[in-house]
């Protein structure tokens, strides 16, 4: 009877060969290190990556809280009385230090306002800063750690809008 999975026709140089020569084996295992070394390298710059994409996302919402903090300081508590905005800038940059101006988006339970009392960043991502920062200028969480970078509150240039700035260290 006929082996069924034998092929109909193989050469005499197939049959004599039983497997990998030596040098075709080796080019087999340097071709699958190069390709899995090319999977670790982009493996690793997903997660830097990723990181990067955080930080440039906190640095949005911090930057959203600034900006919402300036409009609600541009009105008199409930009055229709309005603050020009370079009065708001100069009692901005009085605080001086980053992190006084970023005291100025947490909420505050015992203020008055109604705005500073809800706060204009959530408490927990607040909490999150608080707990990274610990310098009066460099402002950080664990992405922004993880990808070298902080954020900073500069002075608020006049004729400008303040800003948010991304520092890499």
């Amino acid at each position: 009877m006929k082996n069924p999975f034998r092929p109909f026709f193989t050469s005499p140089l197939a049959r004599q060969r039983g497997g990998f020569s030596f040098v075709e084996a080796i080019f087999t295992i340097a071709i699958i290190g190069i390709m899995s070394s090319l999977v670790v390298a982009a493996i690793s710059n997903a997660s830097r990556d990723a990181h990067r994409v955080m930080a440039r996302q906190q640095q949005a919402a911090v930057q959203s809280a600034l900006t919402a903090w300036v409009m609600s300081q541009t009105r008199v508590g409930t009055t229709a009385q309005v603050r020009s905005l370079e009065n708001v800038r100069l009692s901005y940059i009085a605080l001086g230090t980053t992190s006084a101006r970023f005291n100025l988006l947490i909420p505050n339970p015992t203020s008055p306002d109604p705005s500073a009392r809800a706060g204009f960043i959530d408490q927990t991502t607040a909490d999150h800063f608080l707990e990274y920062t610990t310098s009066t200028d460099k402002l950080k969480t664990a992405a922004l750690e993880n990808s070298k970078q902080y954020l900073s509150l500069p002075n608020w240039q006049s004729g400008d809008f303040p800003r948010v700035d991304l520092i890499s260290e």
